[in-house]
């Protein structure tokens, strides 16, 4: 599982080598050289070599949003195909974890892979509207 790295220890208006970068940020050195093959703006003119805080703390917003995926009532997240899938043959199973709270799991229309995501118990019955929901006991 990868690691979060935040851009709130990044000050904008400072330079960080390669070194400090990765040691402000709590990620390895590889991390940060791989960021730079991966778009990371770097001052090569001289050595060592620089990275604006303001650059380093825009590429790390663009990269942080950009796993984000908004879903719709009755879309679920397929960790194979990684995108918005629609349920395989419109049947969910519902999971209850609490009286208000439980887990949705069905099969990803494209690639037949599983998929789950939570939800309230509002949204199951909102979501009953649509698709076929089955009752599953907890676990």
């Amino acid at each position: 599982m990868t690691k979060r790295v935040t851009s709130r220890r990044v000050k904008i208006h400072r330079q960080y080598t390669y070194d400090q970068a990765a040691m402000a940020l709590g990620v390895s050195l590889q991390t940060v050289r791989g960021w730079r093959r991966e778009g990371l703006p770097v001052l090569t003119s001289k050595v060592p070599h620089l990275i604006i805080g303001a650059e380093l703390k825009a590429f790390l917003d663009r990269r942080s949003t950009k796993s984000k995926l908004t879903l719709t009532l009755e879309q679920f997240r397929c960790m194979r195909c990684g995108g918005s899938v629609a349920a395989y043959g419109g049947m969910v199973d519902y999971t209850p974890l609490t009286s208000e709270r439980g887990v949705l799991s069905t099969l990803c229309a494209t690639c037949e892979g599983a998929c789950t995501k939570f939800a309230s118990r509002a949204q199951v019955d909102a979501l009953s509207h649509i698709l076929s929901v089955t009752f599953c006991n907890s676990r």
